[in-house]
């Protein structure tokens, strides 16, 4: 009869380590020693032993007490645990380029029309009246009033508008043209070598800034084909009109001035002056002597 061994020690203490829960264990295997927490098992009851039979030998060892298949692997081989295979993860949809967009074309810059009038393009003074009268401002007008003087003349006077019933061609032959031949007399300059022109060729009228640009366009055109010596506006609603307004007419009055390219300077009014002695005298004592280009005036 086989000598029956005392595994009661034993027994309690792998009691004692399974009971153990969160307590820190090492394990056993010499290749894989690594301190980890145990995983509490759930307390299960230690099956009674079998009946042994009379005369067998007494069942021996652990193999009694619990089943360790579950622990170290089962005897054929085949793992206890597989862990699960992590499912692949899902390809990333791929995403078609996305073409970069074209850049807005830059438009072509478009050329500014100019309008250019019939007269500009004139090149002699009765091409230059034949396109005024064919102008939107003198459409209507019975006769446009032409330039009455000699060609390249020393002077030439620029008034304002027409005079009811004054003729261009003979303003030098009136009240307020004598006077002003009488004047530049004065200073050498003769009657013959004196040029007239208007600069609004119609009635007197009031003159809007718009038309303003439109007339100096025209006068300057038709300086630019009469080629005088020197300018002489008068009255000072015309020198604003020609001139502009940055400086007053009264500071200005008789200076040396430029418009379309020649010399020029401003006068007063010979309507008003002929019968007013004190503007008689300021013309000819205050404005005259500015002007650079006449000799001093006698006394």
């Amino acid at each position: 009869m086989p000598e029956e061994y005392d595994f009661s020690e034993l027994r309690n203490y792998l009691r004692g380590q399974m009971d153990l829960g969160d307590v820190e264990v090492f394990l056993d295997e010499p290749w894989a020693l690594t301190r980890g927490k145990a995983r509490p098992a759930p307390a299960r009851p230690v099956p009674a032993p079998a009946p042994q039979p009379s005369g067998a030998p007494a069942a021996s060892g652990i193999s009694e007490m619990f089943d360790d298949s579950g622990l170290f692997g089962s005897s054929s081989g085949a793992p206890a645990f597989k862990p699960a295979t992590p499912s692949p993860a899902p390809a990333m949809a791929t995403r078609e380029p996305v073409a970069a967009a074209a850049p807005l074309a830059t438009p072509a810059p478009r050329a500014a029309k100019k309008t250019v009038a019939a007269y500009e393009s004139a090149d002699s003074l009765d091409a230059f009246y034949a396109a005024l009268k064919s102008d939107v401002l003198y459409a209507r007008a019975a006769e446009v009033p032409q330039y009455a003087g000699p060609q390249a003349p020393r002077l030439l006077f620029v008034l304002p508008a027409q005079q009811p019933g004054e003729d261009c061609s003979k303003f030098l032959q009136g009240a307020p043209g004598e006077m002003l031949v009488r004047l530049f007399a004065n200073l050498d300059v003769d009657a013959a070598s004196i040029g007239v022109t208007y600069f609004f060729k119609g009635a007197p009228r009031a003159i809007s800034p718009l038309l303003e640009t439109s007339l100096r366009k025209m006068l300057a055109k038709e300086i630019a084909l009469v080629q005088p010596g020197l300018v002489v506006t008068f009255g000072e609603p015309l020198f604003y009109q020609v001139f502009g307004k940055a400086k007053p007419f009264a500071d200005m009055a008789g200076s040396d001035l430029e418009f379309g390219g020649a010399p020029a300077m401003a006068l007063a009014d010979p309507y008003t002056m002929v019968n007013d002695k004190q503007l008689k005298w300021l013309t000819w004592k205050v404005h005259i002597p500015r002007s650079t280009r006449f000799a001093k005036p006698q006394s």
